[in-house]
């Protein structure tokens, strides 16, 4: 077993020591909010250090963009485990790098494939910096040993223009955590890529959490827990894929947490700049987030938020360890799995599959309101302060929304954006070359109205309004002409289509203006498809 208290981590030569003025990313210490020192007593550094670039000596911010490829590119020289691939750029063009350790830097189809993502949010530097402390540690030995058993794919950074400026969006406004679905920036393109090419069997997603801040304004107290956990909590989740990443995985670090003397619970947070809002709500179950969408992927997926927003460089170790310590648990946890971990996703896609025409779906859910004990330190004195709050559960799902699960869906020919992200997605899109009738069921539009997508923190503020549909079916038929579309759900990636297609939800292509659903641009269709009418 690999326990990373006790490593020595490898030192990549070559790199200076310390970065020059102008590679610095656009870090402001004014904005860092001080811990009384009875709170940061609590919190001292792990028995362990990094040799990343974020922990050279003198470091008073975190490490540039270029500082980020020149490690990766001279661990790659030293490692034969290590492969950088450049596969795309963000926005304001610079390179979206991931790294790819494997035996002798060759991805063996018949292990399970680990990926970790870091620094979705640009202001959250811990987990780009524990990307490249994984990449490190499982560059040499003991480390590469598991490379036998499991193959890794790391993305440092999700959103580099976001982490060179040490803004949470992207360069144009979006969230890319809420963009996996609707796939509007290249930084979501590029990961949905990434997923697509290696189909991770585990997905982890690293993030950190805000310590004080609207804590302090709605309860005099401010976060106690070093980690914050949560699987994948969405509708349409195949029930085995749920089980495992609870019972194999977010159990399995809360144990290692323990045996550490870390502090974890599930992950919540809470709106901001409304003090008399004291509902804390778990993490969102939209099909919207990398952990949702990743485990309609059928991935067991899983989302880690570290103390840090606002923190600035203060226990930086700390929520580095913390990343570190559950990345290495989940990675040892799918090696040790191995072929049955293969065999659970692979089932799970073809439960997907054999479950068109069949059953109802979740065309919309949200949390389920109850209350929750939750333990807090008190901004001032810094003792334990236990809090009872009005608690937003992810599980179980309140559904809103369900209907009978159709065979597939009809695109008109001019839907080529909606096939192109379905294709991004991984979805197979069949081109209808001949007409011919069909038996159909068309969304009649009961009402529509302005509006914004919603999670757990509020409002998405990315600046795009959405439609929110009311719809009713209607039985019908249809011919459909050649160059017509067909998305059947008899594949393993059916929740996505449906999460996609059915327009009556906050994050489909419809109500994200997409996709329009009149003229019969958008059909669904209740039973099996007319035979010979595709190549």
């Amino acid at each position: 077993m690999l326990r990373t208290p006790s490593l020595r981590f490898l030192c990549v030569s070559g790199l200076a020591l310390l970065p020059t003025a102008s590679a610095l990313a656009q870090f402001d210490p004014a904005k860092v909010w001080t811990e009384p020192p009875a709170i940061a007593a609590r919190f001292p550094d792990p028995p362990v250090s990094y040799a990343t670039p974020g922990f050279r000596p003198g470091r008073t911010d975190f490490p540039s963009h270029a500082e980020m490829l020149a490690f990766l590119d001279e661990l790659a020289r030293q490692s034969p485990s290590v492969r950088v691939e450049r596969i795309g750029t963000s926005q304001q063009g610079r390179e979206m790098p991931l790294v790819v350790l494997a035996e002798q830097g060759r991805v063996d189809p018949a292990r399970p494939t680990v990926m970790v993502i870091g620094q979705q949010h640009g202001n959250e530097p811990a987990g780009g910096e524990a990307v490249l402390a994984l990449a490190q540690q499982f560059a040499s030995e003991p480390g590469s040993a598991l490379l036998k058993k499991v193959n890794l794919v790391l993305v440092p950074r999700g959103n580099p223009d976001g982490a060179e400026r040490f803004t949470r969006v992207t360069a144009n406004g979006i969230d890319v955590n809420r963009d996996h679905l609707l796939l509007r920036t290249p930084e979501a393109r590029v990961i949905a890529a990434a997923t697509l090419r290696y189909a991770p069997q585990v997905v982890l997603d690293l993030h950190e959490f805000t310590v004080g801040g609207r804590w302090i304004d709605k309860f005099g107290a401010v976060m106690k827990y070093d980690g914050l956990l949560q699987p994948a909590t969405v509708g349409n989740l195949d029930a085995a894929i749920a089980a495992s990443a609870q019972r194999d995985y977010v159990d399995a670090i809360q144990a290692a947490f323990s045996r550490a003397g870390l502090q974890g619970f599930k992950y919540h947070t809470t709106s901001g700049g409304k003090a008399d809002d004291r509902t804390v709500s778990m993490g969102g179950v939209q099909p919207d987030t990398g952990r949702n969408v990743s485990a309609l992927h059928q991935a067991v997926s899983l989302l880690l938020e570290v103390r840090g927003v606002g923190l600035g460089r203060a226990h930086f170790a700390r929520r580095v360890h913390t990343q570190v310590l559950a990345a290495t648990t989940v990675i040892e946890t799918a090696a040790r799995q191995g072929p049955a971990l293969m065999q659970l996703t692979a089932q799970a896609g073809q439960r997907a599959k054999a479950q068109a025409c069949q059953g109802d779906m979740v065309v919309e859910a949200w949390q389920t309101p109850t209350r929750q004990r939750l333990d807090f330190l008190d901004a001032r004195t810094g003792e334990d302060k236990a809090v009872d709050v009005d608690w937003r559960a992810a599980e179980p799902l309140k559904i809103v929304n369900a209907r009978p699960r159709p065979c597939g869906y009809l695109l008109a020919s001019s839907e080529t954006v909606v096939v192109q992200r379905l294709q991004m997605l991984g979805v197979r899109v069949e081109r209808i070359d001949s007409a011919a009738p069909w038996s159909v069921e068309r969304y009649e539009i009961l009402s529509q109205t302005d509006g914004q997508r919603q999670d757990a923190r509020g409002a998405i503020e990315d600046g795009e309004a959405i439609r929110a549909f009311r719809v009713r079916l209607r039985h019908g038929r249809a011919v459909v002409q050649p160059g017509s579309f067909y998305v059947s759900l008899a594949q393993p990636l059916s929740p996505l289509v449906s999460a996609a297609l059915e327009p009556d939800s906050q994050n489909s292509y419809a109500a994200n203006r997409l996709l329009e659903i009149g003229d019969d641009r958008l059909l669904r269709v209740p039973g099996p498809a007319p035979a010979g009418v595709w190549h």
